[in-house]
């Protein structure tokens, strides 16, 4: 009898825990708990989210009508809201799951596509680890404590690419990640050739780093009433204006500084992020009196790394154009395949920052200016004439002699257009350098206008490298009565004739 009573006690007590959890579960709209429940309970921003996935420790896929986004707390109780590391509503992917194992965060949407993120500083950052979606997958090559992960194997089928890239949790873009061995070389070509020109709308203030959610970069105190218009290039009417044409930035809310472009007609813009919305931001230009900043007085648009570049560029696939790159994404216009755009630089590692002009929703000549963002991956440089004279004076082994290091120490350029690199074999005899890795790929020079705004030397010859394991080098080609040199926005590194056996390069495996 006493045994039966026992049962029956425990079976009442773990209902009883049973009801009072669910109870407290229900009791928030959230459906959240611990650190993270009192986190969004604290900004009523969230007050209309819901749980989309389950919680795992720290972190939960959160939904309302129009949004879904990763929330995660970090240990200092701090909320982090991350957009672009989920798919969105209308993209009908349904709920992922979230798992922490052995600290590791594991993202998955179904059996086939799963991201898993690594702890890297104390302070909440994380990065990407590896991703697998469907037959194709991301590896990574964690070097160290400090650098942690900065590139990736690109694996499908048989084919293979290195992709030299830092993932964060907090700018990690889950539509623009790479999605094959194709998209990785498409996105190394355009990071190459726009070296000079990465991160072309200013650097987030102190840190080095781009914009992400965690480091949103300058926030302007502006200190007035009222709105300032905002265009999507820095020419006013000229330009064409988001929100059907009544784009504009309260004064009173959050606004950051970008960079600052005095046009043709002398008139001093600011380029500015500002939210419309949790869910949705705005990229464009707003004048700089509007603002209550001053007019800019030095402005140096022709000198790389200052001045944006101008590179002819097509899409390789359709895709579209955005004025919110960080957050939304909202497709602002659509680009069909083919369309050309002239490409100011790289805005991240997921967006190209170009110009165009429009007219009733299509890209026409004569229409308003507009400026905005397409996916790297979708966009690839106009193939530019071929220039045999230079080939030939190329053709032949070349050692770096002098200057900054501008490519491979060793440079064997081939008459059939092929090439092979490697380093310094300074002691044959010592097993490293008997071992020193030689690479291969495809080269050839095209005609380099001053108009580009890449090199500081404005070369008339332009290299492009383009590596077996898909790595690429772009660089400014000018010959001398040595030899040649390369260059790129800041300096530059000389060549010389090297005799064929003094070049030690051995194949590289793996």
């Amino acid at each position: 009898m006493r045994k039966r009573f026992g049962k029956v006690f425990l079976v009442i007590v773990w209902m009883a825990a049973w009801l009072f959890s669910g109870t407290t579960a229900s009791a928030n709209s959230w459906g959240l708990k611990g650190k993270l429940l009192n986190a969004v309970m604290a900004d009523h921003a969230w007050d209309d989210y819901s749980t989309l996935s389950n919680q795992a420790g720290a972190f939960a896929v959160m939904k309302a009508r129009y949004h879904h986004a990763l929330f995660f707390v970090d240990d200092l109780e701090k909320l982090h809201v991350y957009t672009t590391a989920v798919y969105q509503p209308e993209d009908k992917r349904g709920a992922p799951s979230l798992m922490i194992l052995d600290q590791d965060l594991y993202l998955s949407y179904g059996e086939n596509e799963q991201y898993v993120f690594r702890p890297w500083t104390e302070d909440g950052e994380y990065l990407l680890y590896s991703a697998t979606i469907g037959g194709f997958q991301l590896l990574s090559n964690w070097e160290n404590e400090e650098d942690g992960v900065s590139s990736f194997w690109a694996n499908e089928k048989d084919s293979i690419a290195l992709w030299p890239a830092k993932v964060r949790l907090s700018d990690f873009n889950i539509k623009l990640l790479p999605h094959s061995v194709a998209e990785v070389r498409a996105m190394n070509l355009m990071h190459a050739q726009f070296d000079s020109s990465l991160q072309c709308l200013g650097f987030v203030e102190g840190s080095g780093d781009i914009y992400n959610v965690d480091q949103p970069g300058e926030l302007l105190h502006v200190g007035k009433k009222g709105t300032a218009a905002v265009y999507s290039a820095p020419y006013g009417k000229s330009a064409w204006r988001a929100g059907k044409g009544k784009a504009a930035a309260g004064l009173n809310g959050d606004i950051w500084l970008l960079s600052g472009y005095r046009n043709e007609e002398g008139l001093s813009y600011a380029c500015i992020r500002y939210n419309v919305s949790e869910r949705t931001q705005r990229i464009g230009y707003a004048l700089c009196k509007d603002l209550g900043l001053p007019e800019i007085a030095e402005w140096h648009p022709d000198e790389p790394l200052t001045g944006f570049a101008h590179v002819d560029v097509e899409a390789a696939a359709d895709t579209s154009l955005t004025d919110d790159p960080d957050v939304s994404q909202y497709p602002q216009f659509k680009v069909p395949k083919g369309t050309q755009f002239t490409c100011m630089g790289l805005y991240n590692d997921y967006y190209a920052y170009v110009g165009a002009e429009v007219k009733n929703n299509r890209f026409v000549d004569g229409g308003a200016i507009i400026w905005g963002f397409v996916p790297v991956r979708d966009l690839k440089p106009m193939e530019q004439e071929k220039q045999p004279e230079a080939m030939d004076k190329l053709v032949g082994s070349w050692e770096f002699f002098a200057g900054d290091s501008m490519a491979a120490d060793y440079l064997v350029f081939n008459s059939d257009g092929t090439f092979t690199a490697g380093m310094w074999d300074w002691d044959p005899d010592t097993p490293e350098q008997m071992n020193a890795p030689r690479a291969s790929g495809i080269w050839y020079v095209t005609k380099y206008h001053s108009y580009m705004n890449l090199y500081w030397n404005k070369p008339p010859y332009q290299l492009t490298m383009i590596y077996s394991n898909g790595q690429v080098t772009v660089r400014g080609l000018n010959f001398d009565d040595e030899g040649f040199s390369l260059t790129d926005a800041e300096g530059s590194g000389g060549y010389i004739p090297a005799a064929q056996e003094d070049v030690q390069l051995t194949e590289v495996h793996g």
